[in-house]
């Protein structure tokens, strides 16, 4: 695909969470424990005008749901603030620093005075309604191998509330997130194509780590990507997760709006005004279908649309195994129904021949058109067709419509709400404008990290290019420059990357060692008085006792052990006959002759009897 020739356009946004000792503009942790909520609280949530008298759209279509949001309230990480109940406090310092660390390291600009504003936010992530952010760079660029890309700005700001569970009616958040101190990086539409933005925003990733404040974990970064074709246009595909897979979620919302197109252009524009829709509820009262029977029988209506001239084309693929009658059926589910019943569809399967063939009759349907039906709570059916029939005008046309898009799993992407205005922000009137002075940025230029590549690049020399390469992305990374001067580098390297994952792979967990057991290990380790294969058992033991007895118990029992292979080994030799004829068979007799010879648990002895075996047998 000739992305030049398509007119493509594209930016970037990258959200990353930091580790910070506390919350944004409150003093609660950020570490989220698994526990059970301390307390639930309900809101419901309307779109209102701004200063400057205009609603959102986006905000405006959240609210027309009517939902009621729960939020699970943790006393541990919530306080009055996330509860919307008590003024933000002062910003988080360490937060700040963070963010404006990262804009210097880009070569951003730092404003003279930062104010922190709100961002209208009604889709229940935030208790208050919205969000508080703060601009804190601007003017930055990313080099990357396919060429530079401009950040436009740099935000600060607050994470939303985590979504615990989605109802039709109903959305319950966790609120132990809320207000995690959070990175927005914003790239401007230079990106050339997908191989370019994945570029981009591994490299911005990168750079978020290599400030040492960045949380790592499963949804701690996310990216949101604009992109747009010179006859498309823009879209926001929100919450991506998959950086290595960027490249796959812009190729393929490049094909969906190509095909939108192309499939537009087959279409005479007049087709519009042949769009027919009304209720049909009669034709359906004695339907046997047990979805329609059961709307019915709880007092809702079905409606249908004629689409003139689409038979066929709602099965046709757009993008991957994504088809046209998708783009229609995401606008319905935002009206809070479950879906639509169409004539492209094999309506034997639902029992409803009859009841289409009647709806298609008072339509004056031909054998091109296509009905559409829709059964839900009247208010429901009546918004979700009109909601339809507006998307399926711009079907016909080849428009592609301005829109906010969620990534699903396939790197397909599916509509979520209108792109939201200019109307979204306003100053946040309880926190006052932070002043950055000339010595601030000063202080921060001085005391610039080095990034990871340029860390990778140093200890190459010093451990390897592989090990480098692992420790550069561990994050055991700050483990590892605090021990790394005072111990063997690549041994220590080693432990916190090759070494953990075995330790894991066996059941045990070494984030919770103190710097006197590391400290103590890798002492044991560069002396060889304790080797790789001891470290399990080491760290057991160290949960009932201090390192130095630890290993010294294990370093006892190893020599308790050396003496039974002995053992083992001399009476081997004695039956080197028997071992010949029977092999491992010889075990058994062989049990009986040893547990008279040495001190020890049979469990122990039948191990290194096996071991033996197997060296003499091989």
């Amino acid at each position: 695909m000739n992305y030049e020739e398509l007119g493509f356009k594209c930016g970037v946004e990258i959200h990353q969470q930091l580790n910070t000792e506390t919350k944004l503009f409150c003093e609660c942790p950020v570490e989220l424990e698994d526990e059970a909520a301390d307390a639930h609280v309900e809101r419901f949530l309307s779109a209102v005008a701004g200063e400057t008298g205009e609603k959102d759209e986006a905000a405006e279509v959240e609210a027309a749901k009517s939902k009621k949001f729960v939020y699970n309230y943790y006393r541990r990480n919530n306080c009055l603030v996330e509860l919307d109940e008590e003024p933000p406090h002062e910003i988080d310092e360490e937060a700040l620093d963070t963010a404006l660390t990262f804009v210097r390291m880009i070569d951003g600009e730092v404003p003279e005075e930062i104010q922190v504003m709100r961002k209208m936010v009604v889709d229940g992530s935030n208790t208050s309604g919205f969000q508080r952010t703060a601009m804190v760079g601007l003017d930055g660029e990313i080099d990357v191998e396919k060429g530079s890309v401009a950040v436009e700005d740099v935000e600060l700001e607050e994470e939303s509330a985590g979504i615990h569970k989605r109802k039709d009616d109903e959305a319950i958040y966790d609120l132990n997130r809320l207000g995690v101190p959070l990175i927005e990086v914003g790239t401007d539409a230079s990106i050339k194509g997908p191989e370019h933005a994945k570029q981009v925003a591994m490299e911005i990733g990168m750079l978020l780590r290599s400030t040492g404040k960045a949380r790592r974990g499963i949804g701690t970064i996310r990216q949101d990507v604009n992109v747009s074709i010179e006859e498309g246009s823009r879209v926001e595909i929100k919450g991506f997760q998959d950086v290595k897979n960027i490249d796959h979620l812009i190729e393929l919302e490049v094909e969906r709006q190509k095909n939108l197109v192309e499939l537009g252009n087959e279409f005479d524009d007049n087709l519009v005004d042949e769009i027919v829709g009304d209720n049909v509820t009669h034709h359906f009262e004695d339907t046997e279908n047990h979805i329609v029977s059961t709307v019915l029988e709880n007092n809702g209506a079905v409606y249908a649309l004629k689409l003139p001239q689409m038979t066929g084309k709602m099965k046709q693929k757009i993008s991957g195994e994504r088809y046209v009658a998708k783009e229609l059926v995401d606008y319905a589910k935002t009206r809070g129904v479950q879906g639509i019943l169409h004539t492209d569809e094999d309506l034997e399967n639902y029992g409803l021949v009859e009841e289409f063939g009647k709806v298609a009759e008072d339509f004056k349907k031909n054998d091109e058109d296509v009905i559409a039906v829709i059964a839900a709570e009247e208010s429901q059916a009546k918004a979700a067709a009109q909601a339809v029939r507006e998307r399926a005008k711009q079907i016909y046309t080849g428009e592609i419509p301005e829109e906010t898009r969620t990534a699903e799993q396939d790197f397909t992407t599916s509509y979520a709400r209108p792109l939201p205005g200019s109307a979204r922000m306003y100053p946040e009137t309880d926190i006052p404008a932070i002043r950055v002075t000339e010595d601030d940025i000063e202080e921060i230029d001085e005391n610039l990290p080095k990034t990871l590549d340029e860390k990778q690049e140093d200890y190459s020399e010093e451990i390897g290019e592989e090990l480098a390469t692992q420790i550069v992305s561990s994050p055991e990374l700050p483990q590892f420059e605090e021990f790394k001067g005072e111990y063997d580098s690549r041994l220590v390297a080693n432990f916190f990357t090759n070494l953990k994952a075995n330790l894991e792979d066996q059941g045990v967990e070494i984030e919770s060692l103190e710097d006197e057991e590391l400290e103590a290990i890798f002492s044991a380790l560069e002396s060889e008085e304790i080797q790789k294969g001891d470290l399990a058992d080491v760290i057991s033991e160290m949960e009932e006792r201090n390192p130095e007895e630890a290993i010294e118990e294990v370093v006892s029992s190893k020599t308790d052990e050396s003496e039974i292979r002995e053992t083992i080994q001399e009476v081997l030799e004695e039956k080197a006959d028997m071992v010949e004829e029977q092999g491992m068979h010889a075990q058994g007799p062989l049990m009986g002759i040893l547990q008279q010879k040495v001190d020890a648990d049979g469990a122990t002895i039948s191990q290194i009897l096996q071991e033996e075996l197997e060296k003499r047998i091989d």
